[in-house]
């Protein structure tokens, strides 16, 4: 699947913006400073126009569009959760049947949402009391957060529910994360009330965040695959460049094509949301699927290619790596996940 001239666009203005906002040393010192969020970079980001895509009726971006964002978010080590917040708060109940769309959005009013992959989830839900109980073991765009969106099993079917943050009965902890570049948040919880989504729109957004982290990682691949093209052209050994090497070669060529395939399936599955929704959920799985074991790959793989420095702490590469393994445990692909996708492929 292509990307239209606007798509191109937005990608570039994207990638510039990042590019020019976000770099090493000021990535170096939130994590030295501990910070978790940056109301100046949000503020800008806000002034850029990209929230206000997301924010009304009148000019919605697509989930292709925001698939790249979370590209370029990962390219650039976003270190604000400002896809996940958009996934939420606008393009969730957009694409939300009708009937459905208006409780969602009075629910969510007033507040960004953080979001738990159903692997940390650990919850049961009260029909009779309509409340939630359990632990979240971290959560995706917590810091700030007045809402949760969460999963849980009810009668054998994955559902999403949503609850305030600033119940009482809620405590939240912000956690030390492998990702040193994003703030995640830990919550314990009883009996605390709850919106319980349609087990159609709960399918909807387990793919859509699968989607989204997909497409995070492949921006994290990429990048890395870039700027370890450009190392291997000036380290020397023996006298010449390492990437004259074949091994070297061999490497970077099969990590590359595994990356262009994983950014051909997100595009795709994310083309599936609003396009071909009888192929969404498939396609979401095995985006994930895919980019949960090939990102740490090409982290791991480029860390080889820059040799000593690759490991050490001064150079980026371990961010990226940290990126992966955290989307990683997210999304393991573990027996019960290939056993789903296994099923679900056997629909087809």
């Amino acid at each position: 699947m292509q990307l239209s001239l606007d798509q191109q666009e937005f990608r570039d203005l994207v990638r510039r913006f990042f590019a020019e906002h976000i770099s090493s040393e000021y990535l170096r010192i939130r994590i030295a400073a501990k910070q978790r969020s940056d109301a100046g970079l949000l503020l800008t980001m806000k002034q850029l126009g990209l929230e206000e895509g997301f924010g009304g009726d009148g000019a919605p971006f697509s989930v292709v569009e925001l698939a790249l964002l979370a590209s370029e978010s990962g390219r650039a080590l976003m270190p604000e959760p400002i896809a996940e917040r958009l996934l939420c708060e606008a393009l969730l109940a957009r694409l939300m049947p009708p009937g459905e769309r208006a409780e969602y959005r009075s629910k969510l009013a007033g507040g960004i949402a953080a979001i738990a992959a159903q692997e940390c989830c650990n919850l049961s839900y009260d029909a009779t009391h309509n409340t939630v109980s359990g632990s979240i073991t971290w959560a995706f765009g917590g810091e700030g957060a007045s809402r949760a969106l969460v999963f849980l099993p009810v009668d054998g079917v994955l559902r999403a529910a949503l609850f305030d943050l600033s119940s009482p009965r809620v405590v939240t902890k912000p956690i030390t994360s492998l990702d040193l570049t994003t703030a995640l948040s830990a919550f314990e919880f009883k009996q605390v009330d709850c919106y319980l989504c349609s087990a159609e729109s709960s399918e909807l957004l387990q793919n859509l965040l699968e989607v989204l982290k997909a497409a995070e990682i492949f921006g994290v691949c990429e990048r890395v695959i870039e700027f370890t093209c450009e190392y291997v052209k000036t380290r020397e050994q023996f006298g010449v460049p390492v990437g004259g090497f074949q091994a070297i070669q061999h490497k970077l060529a099969d990590i590359y094509a595994a990356t262009e395939s994983l950014g051909a399936m997100v595009r795709f599955a994310a083309w599936s949301v609003e396009r071909s929704p009888e192929q969404r959920q498939l396609t979401a799985r095995v985006a994930i699927s895919q980019a949960a074991d090939l990102g740490p790959l090409v982290c791991e793989v480029a860390m080889q290619c820059h040799g000593g420095i690759g490991f050490t702490w001064e150079y980026d590469l371990h961010l990226f790596l940290r990126r992966a393994k955290t989307v990683q445990l997210a999304f393991p692909n573990n027996e019960a996940r290939c056993d789903e996708l296994l099923n679900l492929a056997a629909r087809v």
